[in-house]
This record gives C-alpha cells, structure tokens and sequence, in this order.
C-alpha cells in the first residue's frame, strides 16, 4: 500500500492571477500532472491558474530555480505576476534575506526586489521580438493586420482593438487555436490610450485570466521607446506599471497572500 504524503502550499495572488506556492527546497516533491490537474480543479481541488514550485538554485549564481504549471499539467516557461508572488513567498518565509534576489525559472533569469509591504520590482531585459511568417500571414488573413509578436519567456501575439470589453476572446482563440498553439503562444487583445494599455489574454493551458504579467510586459515594451518611459497595463484584475532603464525593464506590481494550507499528493 502507498502511503500518502501531504504537501504544504500558500497560495497568492497578483492582480487576480492565483497560485498555488510549493516549496521544495526543505523537502523534496515530486510533481506530477494528476496532481496538478487534482488541485487546480477549483470545484474538487484548490484551484489556480498555475503552480509555482520553489526549488534550490542550479548555479551558484542564483538564488533560486523556480517552476510554472499551468492548470492542465503542462510547464510554463515564465510568469511575471507568479514570480512576484514567488518573491514574497520567499522573503515571508525567511528563505532569504528581505532584499534583492536572483532567480532563474526555464526560460529567464530576473532580479527582483521588495516595495513597501506588498509590492515588487521585477528587472527584466526588452522581449524579443518573433518572426513567424506563416503564422503571421494566417493571422493576416484571419482575423486583422494590426498586431504583432513578442517573447519574454513565453510567446505572445498582441492584436490591437479600439474596444475590448465586448469582444469574443475565446472565438478569436478558437479561431487561431490551430495555428498558435504550436508555437505555444498566448493570445491578448488591446486598447492603447496615451500612456495607458487596457489587456486582455488567453493563455495557453489555463484559459482567459484576470492578468497576466508576461503579456503586460511584452504590450508595454512594445511602447516604451526611452528611458524613464511610463506605461500603465490595466487588466481585470488590476494595474501593473512598466519602466524603461537602460537595456532593460523594471515592472512594479502587487502580491496578495491569501491562505495557507496542504493537500494530499
């Protein structure tokens, strides 16, 4: 007979996306995708968009090695919102001290700091830019010109509107669903007025979130063309700010503890 193992998480969230936090670095846990479908079912299980799981670092040159999984098992490479919640997860649990720390995840390396009780710095460098010319033409064809392509980590294609409240994100998904999804790339939707950005995005494995941190990132340096440059992302779950600095880009965001508690692997 196998004997179960309980698993202590927190979870949190920044700007309405949710996590489930595990830590890894005291006690080895092995994650498999049952066990993340079972606990991001949010009727039978916990629920989240997606599990971050804390392990230790696999150069000494950083401070931790962090993972994201989506809500249907699959493995993100980045999370902006996630990795702010990861940061203060840390520092609540004295991991490491309450000040800068380096942290890798699959696809990036990131600096982040601690702002005021809840908030937090993320320096990350300008996302790169994509070049899929048949995706792009599909795209064309499909559903409008005005759009473009960007990676931080994870891909994302941006289409402008002049309103998004009312649009169908989940047809235009579907509609692309083919195309995009072996690029695994996210879908976000936007309105530009001035200095201000109004988002919406579908992501891959999860669905339409309240916010998604990467997506902001990548839709604001889009904009950001000098240093000292303000751009404010507004989601449904709340605001992100974005500043240009020299090759890179600082993002400030909040971080919600919400509960602590274990489950069953």
């Amino acid at each position: 007979m196998r004997l179960t193992s309980v698993v202590n998480f927190e979870k949190w969230h920044g700007n309405g996306n949710d996590f489930v936090i595990i830590n890894s670095i005291d006690k080895k846990i092995r994650i498999t995708k049952t066990f993340i479908k079972k606990t991001a079912n949010r009727n039978k299980g916990i629920g989240f968009d997606q599990l971050i799981f804390v392990t230790l670092p696999t150069k000494e040159s950083h401070d931790f090695f962090i993972r994201f999984f989506n809500s249907d098992g699959s493995e993100a490479g980045m999370c902006l919102n996630g990795i702010r919640c990861a940061a203060r997860y840390i520092w609540n649990n004295s991991f490491a001290p309450l000040n800068n720390i380096c942290i890798k995840t699959k696809t990036k390396v990131l600096t982040c700091s601690p702002v005021g009780k809840s908030s937090v710095n993320v320096e990350i460098i300008v996302p790169e830019k994509i070049n899929h010319p048949n995706l792009e033409r599909k795209i064309s064809k499909k559903i409008s010109k005005n759009f473009f392509l960007l990676n931080t980590g994870n891909n994302h294609l941006f289409i402008k509107f002049n309103s998004i409240e009312k649009i169908d994100l989940n047809g235009i998904y579907s509609e692309l669903s083919n195309d995009i999804q072996k690029h695994e790339m996210n879908l976000s939707i936007f309105k530009k007025t001035k200095n201000i950005i109004d988002l919406r995005t579908y992501e891959n494995g999860v669905g339409e979130t309240l916010s998604c941190g990467s997506a902001s990132l990548c839709v604001a340096s889009n904009f950001l063309s000098k240093k000292d440059d303000l751009i404010t992302v507004k989601t449904f779950g709340g605001e992100i700010i974005f500043k240009k600095i020299k090759d890179a880009i600082l993002m400030k965001g909040p971080t919600t503890f919400i509960y602590k508690g274990n489950i069953n692997e």
